[in-house]
């Protein structure tokens, strides 16, 4: 089948079967060097089916490059990502109780009964009830950034903040028709400033993690290199 053809029939666009090729969890059966006189074969169109099928469920393609690597179950994943939507909907729930209350008290801004307000939300959330924040989404990451790295001199292993190395932090809207709302990307270099806690010998880490949608992790790229390459890359 033609690009157009699986598309069409799949009702995705051209972008959708990219990001699921560039995330590495669709590979097709026959070499494509151009997109728009591609031949999927049958397989590749009912993988793509599934892949659909699985994200729309809520699934991130880091979930299902796991899955597929055997690295977790299907089963593991689903219940996971269900977990989390389940917490989601539940901050959901709350803050839309609140909006209604807000309405119901025809609140303005210079005006609103604050103290009260805010005197509920408390007695809310002592009582179990959560609400949405979006302030949290951008500023708090559920999504840790510690990793364990090899030293590439002893090969030690030894777990490295990467927070402490962040250097850019974006955000992008998704384009994908199950929009799930934006993406965060974190990126990070160590530069000169990481040393084997064994060896004592300085190493570069450098590299990105992204959170799809916010607050779940999707994917990752980190690379550990020799300070001695760096500096002869540079």
């Amino acid at each position: 089948m033609q690009t157009k053809e699986v598309t069409e029939s799949l009702g995705i666009n051209r972008e959708r079967i990219k990001y699921f090729k560039k995330q590495g969890v669709f590979v097709p059966e026959k070499a494509i060097t151009d997109s728009k006189n591609a031949d999927y074969t049958e397989r590749d169109t009912a993988t793509l089916r599934k892949l659909v099928v699985l994200t729309k469920s809520g699934l991130t393609c880091g979930d299902i490059k796991k899955v597929q690597g055997g690295e977790r179950t299907l089963q593991d994943a689903i219940i996971e990502r269900r977990r989390m939507v389940e917490e989601e909907m539940k901050r959901m729930s709350g803050s839309l109780l609140l909006l209604e209350e807000l309405l119901e008290n025809d609140v303005h801004y210079d005006s609103m009964s604050t103290d009260y307000f805010w005197n509920e939300i408390q007695q809310r959330e002592q009582g179990g009830e959560a609400f949405m924040d979006v302030n949290e989404m951008y500023d708090y990451r559920p999504v840790p950034l510690m990793r364990t790295v090899k030293c590439p001199h002893c090969s030690a292993k030894q777990e490295v903040d990467l927070e402490d190395y962040l250097w850019d932090e974006t955000s992008n809207e998704s384009s994908f028709d199950d929009d799930m709302g934006p993406d965060i990307v974190y990126s990070f270099d160590t530069e000169d400033n990481c040393e084997c806690e064994k060896c004592g010998k300085a190493f570069q880490i450098e590299g990105w993690i992204r959170e799809y949608p916010i607050g779940a992790y999707d994917s990752e790229h980190i690379e550990v290199h020799l300070m001695e390459d760096w500096h002869g890359e540079n």
